[in-house]
């Protein structure tokens, strides 16, 4: 399901200005992506193992700025590598997204926005919340830390395996956060910072 959103944005490329049909198609892919999150989330409830930890704001940063300084240098080594091994400047999955903003101020409003807030909450619910649950007893962290590293990486486009590899890694952290501080919000707000970040570096 997560796959159906950018799908429904691409008709979107077609207009440059606000009209019946391109207001059509906005509300379409938001109500994809609301459906997705409401329906992930109705799974996360039901096989959620984990007990619930109250966190103070300092904590949650501490959480959320301490994974992104994990990503940044991780991807850091994995993107040279793949730019000195594939000549790979940026990933497929990269490639693509810059592919619908293109000259398209409506479709780069509408992917800003997801890639930044709904994104996060729906792959999170999916990859984190549910896969990491829904398969494996509690006990069972590190298995469960594999998993959705896996599944997060290979949902992804990817060209290369280490571009493959970039996307697991990121999984990985984003799997660590959530079962270290026992808070699907912390992954949440690590997702939402990194792709926030990304999406910056792709429009400038």
């Amino acid at each position: 399901m997560i796959e159906l959103p950018p799908i429904v944005l691409v008709p979107l490329r077609h207009y440059q200005h606000l009209n019946h049909a391109a207001a059509t198609y906005l509300g379409l892919y938001l109500v994809t992506f609301l459906l997705i999150i409401v329906f992930a989330a109705g799974i996360y409830h039901r096989v959620d193992q984990r007990p619930h930890r109250s966190q103070r704001f300092g904590q949650r940063l501490k959480w959320v700025f301490g994974g992104y300084v994990a990503i940044m240098s991780g991807s850091y080594i994995l993107s040279t590598l793949n730019r000195m091994i594939y000549h790979q400047t940026q990933t497929a999955n990269n490639a693509n997204i810059a592919h619908l903003m293109h000259n398209n101020p409506l479709g780069t409003a509408a992917l800003a926005f997801s890639v930044v807030f709904l994104t996060p909450i729906a792959e999170e619910l999916i990859f984190r919340g549910s896969a990491m649950n829904l398969f494996f007893k509690p006990s069972w962290v590190w298995a469960k830390v594999l998993f959705s590293c896996l599944i997060f990486g290979a949902s992804h486009a990817n060209s290369t395996p280490i571009s493959f590899l970039i996307y697991a890694y990121l999984g990985a952290v984003l799997a660590i956060v959530y079962t270290f501080s026992g808070d699907i919000k912390n992954s949440m707000l690590l997702h939402g910072l990194n792709n926030a970040i990304a999406l910056i570096s792709l429009l400038l």
